[in-house]
């Protein structure tokens, strides 16, 4: 080889080498610059700057961490949004809330917390007296935590309402209300009742019951009237709150004015109750004395504006047959339910079996909710036929036992004592040591058994 040759393979040696130190030497530089942006894209990251850490990404072709950022970025405009929605929702603005929750979809429970706003939306309309709202809402939530108890707790409200304004003869406002309520409780005979109180309303007075042409006499808190069945007496304050009774006498003759009545509504003060003191004990057709006086009684309601409630229905002697009966026929016939029926001494005229309450009149007044309150002296309870019936037929019957007295006093007392006043809503059960109180169920052996 010659010196010449040997010169070029030389400088062709050197040439190579030195590219090769520059290409290492740039290849080294960018392996540099790129651990350097690669670095500060994890720095961005990890400082939750997903959208500078996205474009840092990108620009070094690295497509799956730039796509984790675009993820982390909408995960925060969720969260965002989320709390957008809690404080909508805690403003009380229930409809926005719903609305920005359900546009989350299925992120985290923001499906839940849009259940939610409609529970909180029904539970301030209920505070607000919004009841029928509140229902609608509370019965599209289905199996919500405390959505059942809720909707019990607007019926009810519901109920209130339509009651007060049954009570206060707000008929039409009434009948829609209990529309609403449908069959709940007994909204569906009360709904009748309001119907029937309307037609009567309409027809005009039956003159044999018109009060306007009833002598009225007036004790301290109402006119006692003379009409055709007895005395009827109507408080000064007859409203809303008014109840109402009716009195049958003893006896076996029909016009028998007994003085007890007389003495009763001669009283200083009376209950707020519109009160049938009747002359005749309805011994004989007791469903058409029955019947009779009922229509009285709400002919006397019509005219003083009070809607037939918390009845009460009192017999002495053989008038306990028609009170008894009185509570399964008026409840029967008119949907009325009596709060209670007062019976007073009508000791062995519960052997005539004929004219004591039927099987199916038990039915009906068990199904009434009656109370049975049998003032006796002792030795009538489970041994008399009639009132085990009535026991076996599920009828709340008690027995009030009475220490002292005669025939006329068990009355008279009763009425002193304010026996007939706690059954219309009045005050407390007597307990002046006379009276012994034995609530009777089909176990029970009173008066053989103490």
């Amino acid at each position: 080889m010659t010196k010449a040759i040997k010169w070029i393979v030389l400088v062709l040696l050197l040439s190579l080498v030195t590219a090769a130190g520059i290409r290492f030497g740039v290849t080294r530089h960018r392996e540099k610059e790129y651990r350097r942006a690669l670095s500060e894209a994890e720095t961005l990251y990890a400082a939750g700057d997903y959208a500078a850490a996205q474009s840092a990404y990108e620009a070094l072709g690295l497509t799956d961490e730039a796509a984790d950022c675009e993820a982390q970025l909408a995960l925060l405009a969720q969260r965002a949004q989320l709390r957008e929605a809690e404080a909508l929702l805690e403003a009380g603005q229930y409809e926005k809330a719903k609305a920005a929750f359900l546009a989350l979809g299925d992120f985290e429970d923001a499906a839940q917390r849009a259940r939610e706003c409609d529970y909180r939306q029904a539970l301030a309309l209920l505070e607000d007296g919004q009841t029928r709202g509140a229902l609608d809402l509370l019965e599209a939530l289905g199996d919500y935590p405390g959505a059942a108890e809720k909707i019990i707790e607007c019926r009810e409200a519901q109920y209130a309402k339509a009651l007060e304004a049954t009570y206060a003869c707000r008929m039409e406002e009434a009948i829609a209300l209990w529309d609403e309520l449908g069959d709940y409780r007994d909204g569906s005979i009360l709904r009748e009742r309001c119907l029937a109180r309307i037609n009567a309303v309409d027809e005009g007075p039956d003159e044999q019951f018109t009060l306007s042409t009833y002598y009225g006499a007036h004790n301290r808190t109402g006119r006692v009237y003379n009409c055709r069945l007895g005395l009827l007496y109507v408080p000064d304050d007859a409203g809303a709150d008014t109840g109402c009774m009716i009195f049958w006498p003893g006896g076996y003759d029909e016009v028998l004015a007994n003085n007890y009545l007389a003495e009763y509504a001669d009283y200083e003060t009376l209950p707020n109750a519109i009160m049938l003191l009747c002359y005749a004990n309805g011994y004989s057709d007791p469903e058409l004395k029955i019947e009779d006086c009922y229509r009285t009684l709400e002919r006397a309601g019509i005219e003083y504006n009070v809607f037939l409630h918390d009845l009460v229905l009192c017999g002495a002697s053989m008038g306990a047959y028609t009170a008894c009966q009185g509570a399964a026929e008026i409840y029967r016939d008119h949907g009325l339910a009596a709060r209670a029926v007062l019976t007073f001494d009508a000791g062995n005229h519960w052997e005539e079996y004929s004219r004591t309450m039927s099987p199916e009149q038990c039915d009906a007044a068990a199904e009434a909710g009656t109370a049975y309150l049998l003032l006796e002296f002792g030795g009538i309870g489970m041994n008399k036929r009639p009132i085990e019936l009535m026991v076996a037929h599920g009828v709340n019957v008690t027995i009030v036992e009475v220490a002292e007295g005669g025939h006329y006093s068990i009355i008279t007392d009763a009425m002193r004592a304010g026996m007939i006043d706690w059954a219309l809503g009045r005050g407390t059960p007597p307990d002046n040591g006379n009276y012994r109180y034995i609530p009777l169920d089909r176990s029970s052996t009173y008066p053989r058994g103490q």
